[in-house]
């Protein structure tokens, strides 16, 4: 299995929140997309590149969010986040944001590529996995 991880950091915007300052639930699949643009970039892997030299799309398939406490407005949260890729179609991205040693919310998406023209699954472009098999884990 091939897994990067990355984690950045986020303030929690007034527009995130509802009535009662809480962040509404929606938003944190938000937090979960700026996770996967994270990693990507962190890692030199654009999914615009991918997109227009090896004419793909990359879909969600499916998302799963728990919520464990609520985060609320100007909360600094470390939005963690883990790409997994075992040796098929379709792979994974784990998140874990905190505040603090506070577990906010847990949750994964899974993705695959697909071909631009006929809209069907494809293997990962080769770029892709040499990327991921060229970085080094640390965790």
């Amino acid at each position: 299995m091939l897994q990067i991880k990355n984690t950045h950091q986020l303030y929690v915007r007034y527009a995130e929140t509802d009535k009662m300052g809480v962040v509404y639930n929606a938003n944190y699949f938000i937090y979960f997309e700026t996770g996967r643009n994270e990693i990507m970039r962190a890692n030199n892997m654009s999914l615009v590149d991918y997109e227009s030299n090896e004419n793909v799309y990359f879909p969600l398939i499916d998302s799963y969010a728990k919520f464990h406490i609520s985060a609320h407005y100007d909360d600094l949260l470390d939005v963690e986040t883990i790409l997994s890729y075992e040796n098929g179609i379709v792979f994974r991205f784990d998140y874990i944001l905190r505040r603090g040693e506070d577990i906010i919310c847990t949750g994964y998406t899974r993705h695959c590529f697909i071909n631009q023209i006929s809209m069907k699954p494809v293997k990962p472009p080769r770029r892709f996995i040499d990327a991921l098999e060229g970085i080094k884990m640390t965790f």
